[in-house]
């Protein structure tokens, strides 16, 4: 015969936390990881004029409480002599071979498992806080 016994009491403490949402540090985890990668795509950026990498765009599109969204963009208005850059689309979608890939995002087609960390990191943190009744078991 098995036993199991599962205590509940604080279940209500940590719902609180999930739906007070994403706190300062959680945002600064998710835009960590959107400037890493926006850094790659800007090292992996073929220079000509200089144009397209100027145009590259990190932001922070919403940071609430219970919502983070990012974006990495190219094309439109550029520091350099080819403004504005209407040639992105082509270089991100065009057909790539080894011998000539411009392909801005190629180190970060994996953006998305990158997140889990921050993610779970907001997750865990629950397990961190200090039991309210004492040590837990």
């Amino acid at each position: 015969m098995s036993y199991v016994s599962v205590d509940t009491t604080c279940a209500d403490m940590e719902l609180d936390r999930l739906q007070r949402g994403f706190t300062t540090e959680d945002h600064f985890n998710f835009a960590s990881v959107l400037f890493t990668n926006y850094v790659q795509t800007q090292e992996d950026a073929h220079v000509i004029t200089g144009s397209l990498r100027g145009s590259g765009i990190a932001e922070v599109d919403v940071a609430r409480d219970s919502r983070w969204e990012g974006n990495i963009s190219y094309g439109g208005a550029s520091y350099g002599p080819r403004n504005p850059v209407k040639y992105a689309v082509y270089e991100i979608f065009k057909q790539r071979d080894l011998q000539y890939d411009h392909y801005l995002f190629r180190r970060t087609d994996h953006i998305d498992d990158e997140y889990v960390g921050p993610l779970t990191t907001f997750l865990a943190r629950g397990r961190k806080l200090p039991h309210p009744e004492g040590e837990r078991l």
